[in-house]
């Protein structure tokens, strides 16, 4: 790669980056619908060009950012396999909370913002779509309600962890969260489910 085009690559990088984080700080400080193209690149310190060479406006920065999460998130779970994070997500859970840890200050902008939680709820929304798909492809319609509730039941549950941890309610580290969740999950996981890590 040419060395202006790797000079251009790494600007456009670092320009979304001091987008991003400028837009995370003021969602810790304003309503998310009173923040402006002008209040972020003030906090940023860039020009108004800048931001729209990257972004349409403000509604396409916050879905961008949510939508690289969620890319982020769907690439760990096909390299983990889908069906091996029903039976035994220990390798999911260590490796999502490993990752949240290393990028904690920036996550914390959005997670502990006004539109945290929304951020949260898409993301257990999408998970659930992708293991109800195995539920329903690997369980009896007989089990499939059963073991749907405890997907409900576990999500749920984590969730409200993964937010208390990033509130820093827990001390803590993201293996020793991880350990503690997986402790709790295959103590708990439904004789079907068990099976089905015996099949695999």
């Amino acid at each position: 790669m040419p060395e202006r085009i790797k000079s251009e690559h790494k600007n456009a990088s670092r320009s979304r980056y001091l987008i991003k984080h400028a837009y995370g700080e003021l969602l810790n400080e304003k309503d998310p619908k009173k923040i402006t193209v002008t209040d972020i690149v003030e906090r940023a310190n860039i020009s108004r060009g800048t931001f729209y060479a990257h972004y349409l406006d403000v509604y396409d920065l916050n879905m961008a950012i949510q939508n690289n999460m969620l890319s982020t998130l769907d690439k760990a779970i096909n390299q983990i396999g889908i069906e091996n994070l029903v039976a035994d997500p220990t390798a999911a859970i260590t490796a999502g909370l490993k990752y949240l840890e290393e990028n904690k200050p920036y996550f914390s902008l959005f997670v502990n913002s006004s539109q945290g939680n929304a951020l949260i709820s898409r993301i257990m929304v999408y998970i659930k779509e992708r293991l109800y798909s195995v539920v329903d492809e690997r369980f009896s319609s007989h089990d499939n309600e059963r073991i749907k509730l405890f997907v409900m039941y576990t999500l749920g549950a984590y969730k409200s962890v993964i937010n208390s941890w990033f509130a820093g309610e827990f001390s803590y580290s993201a293996e020793e969260c991880a350990n503690k969740l997986m402790q709790i999950y295959m103590t708990s996981r439904p004789p079907e489910i068990i099976r089905l890590e015996k099949t695999q």
